[in-house]
Formats: structure tokens, sequence, C-alpha cells
């Protein structure tokens, strides 16, 4: 080493011990979880439209790039806006949000995704305490991530599309998503048992634990499978035993059950309906329904784990 490299050398070790001893500070890791998907408790409260049940508003909150939403037929009026309402299984401060556009029917269809999109919070109600969050320009045939400029609470997310890239008929997205911080303690959950008036007439849901059982009017059908009091990841079986499927549904904190149904792994569209009164009753029980899709009545805890 050279008289003038030497120098250099020591002047840094000097700098170093000026300083003191290099301390690394860990940043706090970024939120990693989406609380808007239905897995992790969120929950569609309303929307303006959806074209049929292969294209359900459910689509944009089920994790899964196979499905996405689209609108419907347009009013003479026009379709704009389209907006959306969506629960989180409790307040969040709010970092980044997500449009998804990267797996609708953009090459049969050109212009067809969401364009300009605007986000509300709120904290307070599905009705009330509705705050302006950000006006963002989704990516046609892309993905767009929103970094919000501070965290914000808020457990109900509005969401209201007001352009697409130019299709004139329809506006579709693949999936919608928030990351965020828990702030304080969870709630504990609307209960769960009772009957729900849903799309496919009544349904019963008997919970236990992390275990639920319940029966549907149409078909006759059973069901079992596990849930933390909101979400529910059930399989069905109907027609004595030769139909199956599984559902994945989500308890809204006011009572309203929204979800999707499966068959052979694959999306047949949304269940949803509204808990009822406790005084309702129904045309079966889990046991009944059970024995009758060929299940054996002492074995029903058994096939639910």
């Amino acid at each position: 080493m050279s008289f003038s490299g030497r120098l250099k050398l020591v002047a840094q070790l000097l700098i170093l011990v000026m300083l003191g001893p290099v301390v690394a500070v860990a940043e706090e890791p970024a939120a990693s979880v989406n609380v808007l998907a239905m897995r992790n408790g969120g929950v569609v409260l309303a929307h303006t439209s959806q074209y049929d049940k292969e294209f359900p508003v459910n689509a944009m909150i089920d994790s899964s790039l196979e499905n996405y939403w689209a609108s419907g037929k347009p009013s003479p009026g026009g379709w704009y806006p389209q907006s959306f309402v969506i629960e989180m299984d409790q307040v969040y401060a709010l970092e980044k949000l997500v449009i998804d556009n990267r797996e609708i029917d953009e090459e049969d269809y050109p212009g067809v995704s969401a364009r300009e999109v605007r986000f509300s919070v709120s904290d307070v109600s599905s009705r009330e305490g509705w705050r302006p969050l950000i006006t963002a320009e989704a990516l046609q045939f892309d993905r767009k991530e929103i970094l919000l400029p501070r965290p914000v609470k808020a457990r109900w997310l509005k969401v209201e599309i007001h352009s697409n890239y130019g299709d004139p008929n329809f506006v579709e997205i693949n999936e919608l998503e928030a990351y965020g911080k828990p702030v304080g303690k969870k709630r504990p959950f609307l209960d769960a048992n009772g009957i729900y008036q849903t799309n496919y007439q009544l349904l019963m849901l008997k919970v236990d634990g992390e275990e639920v059982t319940g029966c549907y009017e149409m078909d006759k059908g059973f069901v079992y499978g596990k849930t933390n009091g909101r979400v529910f990841d059930i399989n069905w079986v109907e027609h004595k035993g030769k139909e199956s499927g599984t559902a994945l549904l989500v308890l809204s904190s006011g009572g309203f059950l929204n979800g999707l149904w499966y068959e052979d792994g694959i999306m047949k569209g949304p269940w949803f309906g509204n808990k009822l009164p406790d005084r309702a009753s129904i045309d079966c029980d889990p046991v009944s329904a059970a024995m009758g899709v060929g299940f054996n009545a002492d074995t029903l805890v058994e096939k639910s784990h």
C-alpha cells in the first residue's frame, strides 16, 4: 500500500472511532396481510351491479386472479359511478391499496379495465363517517399499488369507479387489496349461530368452538367445516352425497353473510343472506341433513376435521 493509501486508511479508522460503534436499527416491518381478502375477514356489504353470478363482486376480494368482477349492463343514464362498500374484521391503519386488472377480459373487450377509482374510509359505520381518502388511476391490464402518504384509520372502505379505458359498455376489476396494521383490540364477532335467508333459501349454522355444521333447505343440503366466528370455510353436500363442494362465507358485524361457493374447485357464484331473528325456523337440522347425504351421525365431528 502506498503512503497516501495508508494515510487514507488511518483517516477512515479515526472517523469510525469518533463516531462510535455502528448500531443496526431495525425498521418496523410493513403490513403484509391483505385485510380486504374474504379469508382474512373482508366482506362486501353493498354494490351497484355485477354482470351475473360468473362475475360477482365477491370475486374482487377472493385472492384469486382466476375470477374477476364485471359491471352489469348499463342503464340509459350510463353506468358510472360503480361503487362498493367493504367491511374489514376490525379497524386498521391502512398503508397501501391495490387495484389489480391483470387477468380481466381486456383481449376481447379492449378498454374494459377500471381507470379512475376513488376511495373513501370510515371508522364509524358503513353508513356514516365517510372521509375521502384518495383518487387513483388504475393501470390497464396491469396491477397498481398505491402507497398512502400516511396511515389512515378505517374499518369500512368505499370504492367508486368513475371511468374505464374506453369500453363503452362494461368495466372490470380483478382484485382489490388493502394492507395495514390493526388498531386497538378486535371486538367480539357477532354470534353466528342461527338461520339465514339466503339466495339458496334458508341456511342454518351451528358453531361449536372452531367447528361449524349446518343445513340448508334447497336440496336438503348439509354443511360442515371450520370457522373463527366470522370466516366460514365449509364443505357442502347434497343430493344424497352425489354433489359436493366448498364455500367461503364471511359474516359482517351487522349479520350479513356473504361469500362464494365452489364445485370441483371452480367458483360457481355468490352465496349470501341476512341473519334472521332467533324465532325463525327451518325445515332441516344438521344431523338429519348429514344422514340424508350419507354421513353417519356418530362421525360428524370426525368429518369436520
